[in-house]
């Protein structure tokens, strides 16, 4: 394990028996990092978190937090850290400052409103007076942010933040990332929206059906990815292919391919076609979720 990693795990594996729920995962996290835990819904990033956090018991492996292993210091290593869960409910019959003050309390820091933070996320003392229950789901999520950084975490493990926000509080969100990741914190970030991990990650991990099959740089994720490659002709030609590129789709004269690797042949067969336009678009993090998806699906 690396002297600044905050996280590490290594050969991590959770069944319920028969079913695997996770197979031997492997990674860390450096300090001041925000780092992105990529998958579908159903891949293993909640049963990952949970393991974390010490809420499961894994089944073979370890978690280790600034080298100290997890399953035996899991309450002074919880106090370290901030969580928001997916799908964030709170106490239902609870009022939110209500909730706040119970949190602080079991956290064992003053219980008092963290004002800023409330009105960053447009939480009025009206919103913070109403049952939770009552409370739509967007507000019930910014609760559940301002609980999980009021107390100034050292690590953050969020689990699909952002759902049920607009567009306007996603981005005050990302922007509360960028700056506890400035002053030190490691934030641990599993999401499926690709977009929001590709704006506030610069390495992230992908898992599939509980199994680690990227951990990588975003530059270097997209580096090993397909590419795509528009080609418009001039005019029809019979039997239009070429060599290293797969033809997912046509309409007319337009042509999509699928291309990964050197161009230059690709290139130098195409100057034999009569080329009306060609587009080779950057490759963004969706397309690289898809290539490592069906490499699985290949396989």
């Amino acid at each position: 394990m690396a002297p600044s990693s905050v996280i590490a795990v290594e050969g991590l594996t959770k069944c319920y028996g028969k079913v695997v729920g996770v197979r031997p995962l492997g990674f860390s996290v450096e300090r001041g990092e925000i780092f992105g835990f990529l998958g579908p819904n159903g891949a293993g990033k909640t049963t990952t978190i949970r393991l974390l956090l010490d809420l499961l018991r894994p089944t073979g492996g370890k978690i280790y937090f600034k080298g100290e292993e997890v399953e035996r210091n899991s309450l002074s290593i919880r106090r370290s850290c901030g969580y928001l869960p997916g799908n964030f409910r709170a106490y239902g019959n609870m009022k939110g400052a209500e909730f706040l003050r119970f949190v602080a309390e079991m956290r064992g820091v003053v219980a008092r409103m963290p004002a800023k933070l409330l009105d960053r996320f447009g939480l009025s003392k009206f919103d913070l007076s109403r049952k939770i229950k009552h409370l739509s789901h967007g507000t019930q999520q910014k609760l559940g942010i301002v609980q999980a950084f009021f107390h100034g975490p050292e690590l953050l493990i969020l689990d699909e933040p952002t759902i049920g926000l607009d567009p306007l509080m996603q981005e005050e969100f990302y922007g509360l990332l960028r700056e506890a990741q400035a002053t030190g914190v490691t934030i641990f970030f599993s999401s499926h929206n690709l977009p929001e991990v590709e704006k506030v990650c610069r390495r992230a991990a992908i898992v599939r059906e509980g199994e680690l099959v990227a951990v990588e740089t975003l530059e270097n994720l997209k580096k090993n990815c397909y590419r795509r490659l528009e080609v418009t002709l001039s005019r029809p030609v019979e039997a239009f292919a070429l060599k290293g590129a797969e033809l997912v789709k046509q309409h007319g004269l337009k042509y999509d391919f699928l291309i990964k690797g050197d161009l230059t042949e690709i290139l130098h067969n195409l100057s034999g076609y009569p080329l009306e336009d060609m587009v080779l678009p950057k490759p963004d993090l969706a397309e690289v979720f898809m290539t490592y998806y069906r490499r699985g699906s290949d396989e």
